[in-house]
């Protein structure tokens, strides 16, 4: 990727900085942040262990993937907006099929003007997802609401597969992947139908994003070529269909194109889950790219992310740029270098209690519960902490850093939460919120967040943890026990 300083394209580096510290005092956990302007990158970041070379999954980002898979075969006269969905599924078409199903189209599913008022499948991996669209019976006519719905999605990914007979990332390689100078090995999750999760499972590199991010800043034109119609990346990022009746955050409310955002100021944005964001405004040639995962933020932790997020972008980036460049300014470049390893995010509290030495060592047996722990102990060594249990299959430890974050490898198999496996790869951290109460964040590079708290009273232990996905069978909810 070309780079350049800030200052060169227009922007300071001290704003750059002022919005780094924004999101760093908001504890949002973001693992890689890119800042790029006028298609050179002027700044990146990332938190360990995730780096430029790094896979990450993109949730929801895929979708726009996904629109770009469709826009490959449009020119390629393979597909047609106009075509009907129910066309390419006949094993799946009810006899005879509802007329709101076979009226809707390839035009209806990129704009998510679905017949149905929720995404169709849930996410049992045994289950047909695919199918769920059919047995579903639609609840209004096709193109004429916005409904955001990721089975809209997964149909046009697997539509894809269907007229190329390929992968729907290695369709793209040889078209767009490869020309915009994406990383080797991207790939895209399954569904259980064995067809790409184009909804949510696209894998690639931050850069990678911010590549795919500055094509459709540049209308599908790249290195003097049109990959794409230019008609096809100006709708894909404009106001096609009003997303204002969704009673969702105000940054949603501008429009949708396809599987695209639409946001003030001409903008468009790549939305998933849990951080992972592409912010561009072409009349400013501004990109933002962000990945992470925020599991740990909120309740409704999407929501406010988003919002604070892009009034973050709107705020303090967006009204500072300038269409000159600035003057050089190397100690605020150095500053701003400072940011380029964002540090762990640490469980707020102190390194030490009274009850350290009281605790060590004590075997607390605990009362039957649903995770099937039988007995814990936890042990302290300086700044290193370790929790040893039994629970159904075994004797299992956990290692933790006190007021700072360790790698780990987590005990178990951490299984299958959706289409991507889990990692064992783990960063654990812990620290007293108060006297007799440890907290613990043990973080999978996968899937985010899991907590452990562990109040001490006398010769009890109570014990809550707040589960990762993929995780509930034996490490959820409270435990209670005395030692022995």
């Amino acid at each position: 990727m070309k780079t350049a300083t800030p200052e060169s394209v227009g922007i300071s580096s001290r704003v750059i900085s002022a919005f780094l510290n924004d999101l760093h005092e908001s504890r949002f956990n973001m693992h890689s942040v890119l800042v790029l302007r006028h298609g050179k990158l002027v700044f990146e970041a990332y938190r360990e262990p995730y780096d430029k070379d790094r896979m990450h999954r993109m949730f929801s980002i895929s979708k726009t993937f996904t629109a770009l898979a469709a826009g490959l075969l449009i020119d390629e006269g393979k597909l047609s907006l106009c075509d009907k969905v129910v066309s390419f599924f006949p094993e799946y078409c009810p006899d005879p099929v509802n007329p709101l199903l076979a009226s809707a189209t390839i035009y209806d599913m990129l704009t998510m003007q679905d017949p149905h008022d929720h995404t169709t499948h849930g996410y049992d991996i045994k289950a047909n997802w695919l199918e769920s669209w059919f047995l579903t019976p639609p609840d209004h006519p096709p193109g004429t609401v916005f409904q955001y719905n990721t089975t809209s999605t997964n149909l046009i990914a697997s539509i894809v597969e269907r007229i190329t007979g390929q992968k729907m990332i290695d369709y793209m390689y040889p078209r767009l992947l490869t020309p915009l100078g994406f990383s080797e090995g991207c790939f895209c999750g399954e569904t259980p139908d064995g067809d790409s999760f184009g909804g949510s499972a696209v894998n690639c590199t931050p850069r990678d994003l911010a590549k795919l991010a500055q094509f459709v800043m540049d209308e599908g034109f790249h290195d003097g070529k049109q990959l794409i119609s230019r008609d096809f990346i100006t709708d894909l990022r404009s106001k096609l269909v009003d997303t204002g009746l969704m009673g969702i955050p105000v940054e949603g409310m501008f429009g949708y194109g396809y599987f695209t955002w639409h946001l003030r100021y001409n903008g468009f944005a790549f939305f998933g889950i849990h951080g992972q964001f592409a912010v561009g405004f072409p009349d400013k040639g501004l990109l933002i790219v962000t990945t992470g995962n925020t599991t740990d933020n909120y309740a409704n932790e999407n929501d406010i992310l988003l919002s604070q997020f892009l009034d973050r972008v709107f705020y303090r980036l967006y009204p500072a740029l300038s269409d000159d460049s600035l003057p050089e300014n190397p100690e605020a470049q150095a500053e701003l270098q400072s940011f380029s390893k964002l540090p762990h995010l640490l469980v707020q509290g102190s390194v030490t209690s009274s009850l350290t030495a009281a605790i060590a060592g004590r075997e607390y047996k605990l009362q039957p519960n649903k995770s099937g722990w039988k007995t814990v102990c936890f042990e302290f060594c300086d700044d290193i902490g370790k929790i040893i249990y039994d629970n159904r299959r075994g004797t299992k430890e956990i290692q933790f850093g006190i007021g700072k974050s360790i790698p780990f490898q987590f005990p178990d198999d951490p299984g299958r939460a959706g289409p991507v496996d889990l990692s064992y790869d783990t960063h654990t951290n812990a620290a007293w919120i108060n006297d007799r109460t440890l907290a613990l964040c043990i973080y999978n590079i996968t899937a985010g967040y899991m907590h452990l708290n562990a109040v001490f009273e006398g010769d009890e232990v109570t014990i809550l943890i707040k589960p990762l996905e993929g995780y509930r069978g034996d490490y959820g909810g409270y435990m209670y026990g005395k030692s022995k």
